[in-house]
């Protein structure tokens, strides 16, 4: 008897994709976003796929909710208690500026405002000994008042606290005490680690977003059960993992990069498996089913592009990123370059008579001009309908018609400031978007010591396959794969993602005077905690799996670099084993290592794992004749004719030269003269460069 349905929602700025799989049987789902209430475009995306909801067994959604609030600053009002003399550290952060030569440049301002931010007076010392005692009357003095404000979410974030959270854990109850139902985020329970301002970012971030989260996944599950699903409900977070929605309610700062994080895990499964996989999390599935090693996720949307690399046939990880400037959050996340450039992204021109694209989107509403949905901005959809890559009347999905007259005039209006032709306009756009996302590319790839003519490129989103190749032209990359639906393969790659827990605290010491009995005491530690947060989260011990890593540096150095162990078990030559562990990962990171130079020890990590069951994806292709039409294309050489073609009518083997227009209904992928595509056993597009 066949189970029921599997499946990965991605919401995203414009569009809600959907990929569903039961047995061997798929659905996909491609609809416009809903900003006023992100819920409703999930069960659009449900509705227009045909499944009932009473037969979803389960749904792994990637949300923008977080992130959104953030960039938008509609998070909750929030009132933050701190160490006297620290009230301030969300303003100096740390002295650096996001733009050095703009000498009128702000800093976006903090999440909680100077009024809302209230000292506390008590102090532990480095070692977690009271120096002074906790104020209680101070505590509820500050609760009282922030109450009468209106605020009902607390930041707790004391010195020293990642070494004894006794006072955090006070202040936490005294406040619950005395405003009944309030939301309160202490720093040491989240981040066990010494620096002050990254501890109380965390936590502020994280009170900043637990009601919006938390109203977001009730209302989305609320409404889902009243549909009739009796299944469970996960949500994508940073890191590349899933959460219950009620570690995601407890920990929402864990999904600022929600949606993101599963295309590059789905690019991942591109670099083992033997099925088609879905955003990072989708390109890294796709590279392991495809024996590629070294990978370039790039995920298009409609209003921007994340970008990620894939080595070894893994997302790299971080362990810090920023929503916005200056506010960092202290999770593990994929490490990801995030602009804005999408579909939708508006061309415009400066005081200076200089034409630029983004970061200003047309978004789902009211969208490009010749969605005819009131847009009249000239957008890089608009740009490549005139240009001729995307074919008018082939629908899009989500029911969406292109109108080849109304982008034409958008990219006139554009044209006429600068003083071109539309053609040239056109191009321009493109070129512009391009030159953009290849700016950022090399980013994470040369000035990290890495060659892009060494990766292969893994587009998807609506627009990747359509920017793809002339991308690749820019960057000197020979080699892409486009996945089977590029469009809602963010939306798979929710469905190849693990249940996942992090936790790390801090011990500093120089690794030759460390104590392996302090070591193991810590890891065991971590260990049980995150056997019973997993045991919280329903997953059966004998589904349990834990991941090991530390965290080393030189002597001096603030940084550290996480190096993942084999076992939780400290081994009795631990300090030769993981300096050389240490070396060996620096040389790898930065080409160059020191071995002459002390090494030091600054946290211990675990992480907690329920694998997922990935679903097999079956590609047979089509027997129906391949029919083509030509259109005329422009390209900086000139008009071309171009050949138009069904993608799904190719079949395994299928051969072609560009120029070539490949349509489907969630995507468009643009081959020009000098490429050549294959269609794998798969169905992945294997694009490379002709000789």
């Amino acid at each position: 008897m066949q189970g029921g349905w599997q499946v990965g929602i991605d919401t995203g700025g414009t569009f809600t994709d959907l990929v569903a799989v039961r047995g061997d049987e798929q659905r996909i789902a491609k609809v416009p976003s809903t900003p006023a209430a992100f819920d409703q475009g999930v069960l659009d995306s449900i509705t227009a796929a045909g499944i009932e909801v009473p037969d979803i067994e389960m749904i792994a959604h990637g949300t923008t909710v977080a992130t959104n609030a953030v960039i938008t600053q509609r998070g909750a009002a929030t009132a933050l208690l701190t160490t006297r003399g620290f009230r301030d550290v969300l303003e100096l952060r740390r002295h650096n500026r996001g733009d050095p030569y703009d000498i009128q440049w702000d800093p976006p301002p903090p999440l909680v405002t100077r009024r809302n931010r209230f000292e506390i007076t008590e102090r532990l010392d480095y070692a977690g000994d009271v120096v002074i005692p906790l104020d209680a009357e101070q505590v509820r003095a500050a609760a009282r008042l922030a109450a009468r404000r209106g605020i009902g979410t607390f930041a707790i974030a004391f010195l020293h606290s990642y070494v004894n959270p006794v006072h955090e854990d006070e202040a936490a109850e005294i406040v619950r005490s005395e405003v009944p139902g309030a939301f309160v985020s202490t720093s040491g329970s989240l981040l066990r680690e010494p620096p002050e301002f990254e501890r109380t970012s965390t936590a502020v971030l994280n009170a900043y977003l637990a009601p919006v989260v938390s109203d977001y996944l009730t209302a989305l599950e609320s409404r889902l059960r009243e549909a009739g699903f009796v299944g469970r409900l996960y949500v994508m977070h940073s890191g590349g993992g899933l959460l219950t929605v009620e570690s995601a309610s407890r920990f929402p700062a864990r999904l600022l990069t929600s949606g993101p994080a599963a295309g590059a895990k789905a690019a991942e499964g591109v670099a083992a498996s033997t099925g088609v996989a879905g955003g990072v999390v989708a390109a890294g599935v796709l590279a392991s089913s495809e024996g590629l090693e070294e990978v370039i996720s790039l995920d298009i949307g409609g209003t921007s592009a994340d970008i990620a690399v894939v080595q070894g046939g893994r997302a790299d990880i971080v362990h810090e990123f920023s929503p916005r400037f200056g506010q960092p959050a202290r999770f593990p996340a994929i490490d990801l370059v995030t602009i804005g450039a999408g579909g939708g992204s508006i061309a415009w021109v400066d005081a200076g008579h200089l034409p630029h694209v983004g970061p200003q989107s047309a978004g789902a509403d009211p969208g490009p001009a010749a969605y005819l949905l009131g847009g009249t901005d000239a957008t890089v959809t608009d740009a490549n309908l005139v240009a001729g890559r995307l074919v008018a009347d082939v629908g899009l999905a989500g029911g969406i018609s292109l109108d080849t007259d109304a982008a034409h005039r958008a990219v006139e209006s554009f044209a006429d400031q600068l003083g071109l032709s539309v053609a040239d306009a056109a191009l321009g756009i493109i070129d512009i978007t391009n030159n953009n996302m290849a700016r950022s590319i090399r980013v994470v790839t040369v000035e990290r010591g890495l060659d892009p003519r060494n990766f292969t490129l893994v587009p998807f989103g609506g627009a990747g396959p359509l920017m793809a190749a002339e991308l690749a032209d820019v960057l000197g990359i020979r080699r892409i794969v486009v996945p089977l639906a590029p469009g809602v393969t963010s939306g798979l790659g929710c469905l190849y993602v693990d249940i996942t827990h992090d936790i790390g605290e801090a011990l500093i010491s120089e690794l030759t005077d460390a104590d392996r009995a302090r070591l193991q005491e810590v890891f065991d530690r971590l260990a049980a905690t995150m056997r019973q947060r997993l045991t919280d989260d329903g997953v059966a011990a004998e589904r349990q799996r834990l991941e090991y890593s530390i965290d080393l540096r030189y002597l001096g150095q603030v940084r550290a670099l996480t190096v993942e162990l084999e076992t939780g078990t400290v081994p009795e030559r631990f300090t030769e084993e993981y300096r050389e562990m240490f070396f060996e990962e620096y040389e790898r990171q930065f080409h160059s290592v020191a071995v002459d130079i002390g090494v030091e020890i600054s946290a211990l990590r675990v992480r907690g794992v329920r694998r997922s069951e990935r679903p097999h994806i079956p590609f047979s292709g089509s027997t129906a004749p391949l029919h083509t039409v030509e259109r005329p294309v422009l390209t900086r050489d000139g008009e071309v004719t171009a050949r138009v073609a069904e993608r799904g009518r190719l079949h395994v083997g299928s051969r072609l030269s560009g120029p070539l227009v490949l349509t489907q209904e969630d995507s468009t992928t643009w081959v020009p003269p000098h490429w050549e595509v294959e269609v794998d056993k798969l169905g992945n597009l294997q694009m490379a460069r002709s000789e």
